[in-house]
């Protein structure tokens, strides 16, 4: 038996559920941006907290553009960053030159073995010798933004003369960026801002944080102008239950759940699709074949909670400091969302800012609010709390 939920990776584009808006955004972009002339390119970013499904959704978007290839040709690279990858923008050019050679998505397989020959050899030699830097640092950057800029001017020209209309660039987790070197997004904006002046159709779709763009206001304002803006949503009731049963119905498992079974999922999870999928794979793996029932759920539910501390939770812990382990242990006992006022420690602002920008263990509500990333996270804190 396959079991088809996999919480550690996104969402296959055939197990893809809900999101219609930005799907049907993203779409309608992608045909106006193929066609217009003189270019101007849509720009999408998909915006949300950890596991919510962000790069599930440029994943699909990377099959929509294989899905059209009637209607549009398209080339479209995914570009995964890192934090090692977004120190400067020396490191961001490398990673998005390499991602692009080896990240290859067309419709026609042989347009994909001719892209092949032509890019490699005629594009990379064109991009700059990154090994050799014997100038000033200053001098040095501005040089790899001039090089990376005119090597994508290199990279349409080959595109275009094998029929692509329109080139896509998934840039998935530039909040890292953001956060190591927030003058990078200037220089993004500049270069895919004057790219379409010379007849070269790049569109971008970018995922990240929310802190992203408060990163970008707060640094590069013009940037928050470049994109339209996307906030991926917990998922509700219903969203639940498609997440659920679609992939037991495309991958035709012999089993089926009752509804007061997915209840209590869509409860404990409260929609959040890391969780649904990690839950549903340990009682797929438990059940293969028949009914899960509500006694089924509740027997196998201690264990799939001890499986989750120990794969999820455990190494949320280990990512932080002692003091920090204290604070959210403190929190754990705090209403579900709380003001840094309630939090009883010393200088509690400054360990926040870490906590939700760099462990991703506390997000931001909303002005003033904070709350700890998820309910079962908390349950974990307190009965952590209670052991220690």
């Amino acid at each position: 038996m396959i079991n088809p939920f996999s919480p550690k990776h996104p969402a296959d584009p055939e197990y893809f559920v809900n999101r219609e808006e930005i799907i049907q955004a993203f779409t309608k972009c992608l045909k106006r941006t193929a066609k217009i002339k003189p270019r101007k390119p849509d720009n999408i970013a998909i915006l949300g907290d950890w596991g919510i499904g962000k790069t599930s959704v440029l994943m699909e978007f990377e099959y929509i553009a294989i899905e059209l290839s009637e209607e549009l040709n398209a080339f479209a690279a995914f570009i995964e960053l890192t934090p090692s990858t977004s120190t400067d923008f020396t490191q961001f050019a490398v990673r998005t030159r390499d991602e692009v050679e080896r990240s290859f998505r067309v419709s026609d397989m042989s347009l994909l073995a001719k892209l092949k020959k032509e890019l490699i050899p005629n594009w990379r030699l064109k991009t700059i010798d990154l090994g050799v830097v014997t100038i000033e640092r200053r001098y040095s950057e501005k040089s790899m933004i001039t090089s990376f800029e005119d090597s994508l001017r290199e990279l349409w020209n080959i595109l275009e003369k094998n029929g692509i209309e329109v080139a896509i660039l998934m840039l998935d987790d530039l909040h890292y960026l953001a956060q190591k070197f927030p003058d990078g997004l200037y220089d993004i904006r500049g270069i895919f801002q004057r790219l379409p002046r010379d007849d070269c159709n790049f569109m971008l779709a970018i995922t990240g944080y929310p802190l992203l763009f408060e990163k970008a206001r707060e640094f590069a304002e013009p940037f928050t102008r470049f994109f339209d803006r996307y906030m991926l949503d917990l998922f509700d009731r219903k969203e639940t239950e498609t997440a659920i049963l679609k992939p037991i119905q495309k991958s035709n498992l012999k089993i089926s759940l009752d509804d007061d079974v997915i209840g209590r999922i869509y409860e404990l999870t409260r929609g959040h699709p890391y969780f649904i999928y990690f839950i549903m794979q340990d009682l797929v793996d438990s059940k293969q074949e028949g009914k899960i029932n509500l006694e089924f759920f509740q027997e196998h539910y201690h264990k799939i909670a001890r499986h989750l501390a120990r794969e999820k939770f455990s190494d949320d812990l280990a990512s932080v400091s002692e003091a920090e382990k204290r604070i959210l242990m403190e929190m754990a006992e705090l209403p579900e969302t709380f003001s840094p006022s309630d939090v009883k420690i010393k200088n509690i602002r400054r360990y926040l800012k870490d906590l939700v920008e760099n462990k991703a263990v506390v997000v931001k509500v909303e002005r003033g609010r904070y709350s700890l990333y998820h309910p079962l996270f908390k349950e974990y804190l307190l009965q952590a709390g209670h052991r220690i």
